[in-house]
C-alpha cells in the first residue's frame, strides 16, 4: 500500500536483562534478553520495522500492537559492543517493501546489568521535486510595423525561466510568402514580398512551458503616411521572501535566512503564544502586493505589517501572532508574498512537544 511518508523522530528503549547474581534482584526476563518497544510512530506510518544486531548478525521483524500504538520484540544477544540498526519499510502498489526511515546505535551489553539506549529513527525518502517556475516575458522589441515590401523591420523578446531550463523559440506569421531571417532565435529580422496585413508572433518553450506575444505589421507596395511610436513600459521583479524570524514564550529569538541550509527550530510547547515575523523584498512600486503567512497546526493571526504602506516600499515585513495547539504535531509556517501572478514562499518547521516547559 503507498503511503506518504513525513519525518517522525521515534524513540527506541532497549533494555539488556542479563542473569543476576546470589542476592541481586531477580531479572525481568531471560539471561542475555533484549526487549524492544518503538513508540512516537504515527498508525499506519510504517508496515514494517526490523531490527538487526551486529556483530551477534540477530535480526527481528517487530509486532506492531494496535492496543498501545508501539512495535514489540525481543532478541538474545551476547555481553559486549552490538551495533543496532532500525529500518522501517512502507509497501508500494505491488507490495514491494520500500525503506523509508533508518536509524544506528552502538551500545555495549552488561552481565548482570540493564543498559538503556535511545535510538533516533529519521526519514530517508526523498524530498519532492521542486515544480517547474514557467518561463515569462520581460520585454520585447519590434521595429516599424508598416513598412514597403522586400523591407527588413527588427523583432526581438527578452525571456526569462528562473530556474535555468533552456528556451527555444519560434516565429512564425499567418502570411505564407514572408520571411524570418532567424526563425529559432529571440532576435530576428522580417519581410515580405507581399503587401497585406499579417499576424506575427513568437513562441519561447521551457521544459513544456511556453509563453507567446504578437503583433501585426501591414506591408504597403506604395509609400504611406509614416508616424512615430512611443512605447512605455514596466518591469516588475519576482518577489522574494529573505528571512523569517520568531520568537515567544520558552524559545529564544531564532532567525532564518532564506541562504540558510537548515530551516528548522527547537520544539515548542503547547497552547503557546509567538510572534512570527517575515520580510519581503518586492524591488519595484508596480504590481499588486500580498504577503501572508499560513501553518499546518495551530492558529495565526496578523498582527502588524509595513508592506501596505503608502508609497509602497520595495522592501518591507509583515508580523502574525501564532498559537500553538493543544496536541502533538509536526508544524509548518509558510510565508507567501506575490506581485501580480509572480510568488514566491518560504517555510520553517518545528514540532509542538507536551514536554517543553
Amino acid at each position: 500500500m503507498s503511503k506518504s511518508w513525513s519525518v517522525v523522530v521515534s524513540i527506541l528503549a532497549v533494555q539488556w536483562l542479563a542473569c543476576a547474581g546470589e542476592g541481586a534482584r531477580p531479572p525481568e526476563g531471560p539471561s542475555g534478553e533484549m526487549q524492544l518497544s518503538v513508540k512516537g510512530l504515527d498508525h499506519g506510518e510504517l508496515d514494517s520495522l526490523v531490527v538487526t544486531a551486529q556483530p551477534a548478525n540477530v535480526s527481528q521483524t517487530l509486532a506492531y500492537s494496535a492496543t498501545s500504538d508501539t512495535f514489540e520484540g525481543t532478541l538474545v544477544l551476547p555481553a559486549g559492543a552490538q551495533t543496532l540498526t532500525a529500518e522501517g519499510f512502507v509497501e508500494d502498489d505491488t507490495g514491494t517493501p520500500v525503506l523509508v526511515a533508518s536509524g544506528t546505535v552502538t551500545v555495549t551489553v552488561v552481565a548482570n546489568a540493564t543498559v538503556g539506549v535511545f535510538l533516533d529513527i529519521r526519514d530517508v525518502t526523498p524530498s519532492a521535486p521542486q515544480p517547474d517556475i514557467a518561463p515569462f516575458i520581460r520585454s520585447a522589441f519590434h521595429g516599424a510595423v508598416t513598412l514597403p515590401t522586400n523591407t527588413t523591420t527588427e523583432m526581438a523578446v527578452s525571456v526569462i525561466d528562473l530556474d535555468g531550463d533552456p528556451i527555444t523559440y519560434q516565429w512564425t506569421s499567418d502570411c505564407p510568402a514572408s520571411v524570418f531571417t532567424r526563425p529559432n532565435e529571440s532576435y530576428t529580422q522580417w519581410y515580405s514580398p507581399v503587401p497585406g496585413r499579417c499576424r506575427l508572433e513568437v513562441r519561447a518553450t521551457a521544459r513544456g512551458q511556453t509563453v507567446s506575444i504578437g503583433l501585426s505589421v501591414t506591408v504597403y507596395a506604395l509609400p504611406p503616411v509614416t508616424g512615430d511610436v512611443d512605447v512605455e513600459g514596466t518591469y516588475t521583479p519576482r518577489p522574494l521572501i529573505t528571512a523569517i524570524h520568531v520568537q515567544g514564550q520558552g524559545l529564544s529569538p531564532q532567525r532564518f535566512l532564506r541562504e540558510d541550509a537548515v530551516t528548522r527550530f527547537p520544539f515548542v510547547g503547547p497552547n503557546r503564544t509567538f510572534q512570527v515575523e517575515f520580510f519581503v523584498d518586492y524591488g519595484t512600486s508596480h504590481g499588486t502586493r500580498t504577503a501572508t503567512l499560513e501553518t499546518t497546526c495551530g492558529t495565526v493571526v496578523p498582527d502588524t505589517a509595513s508592506c501596505t504602506a503608502s508609497p509602497a516600499p520595495a522592501s518591507c515585513s509583515v508580523r502574525y501572532t501564532w498559537t500553538t495547539p493543544t496536541g502533538s504535531p509536526t508544524c509548518l509556517l509558510t510565508a507567501r508574498a506575490t506581485n501580480g501572478t509572480l510568488t514566491d514562499a518560504f517555510s520553517v518547521g518545528t514540532m509542538v512537544d507536551q514536554a517543553v516547559r
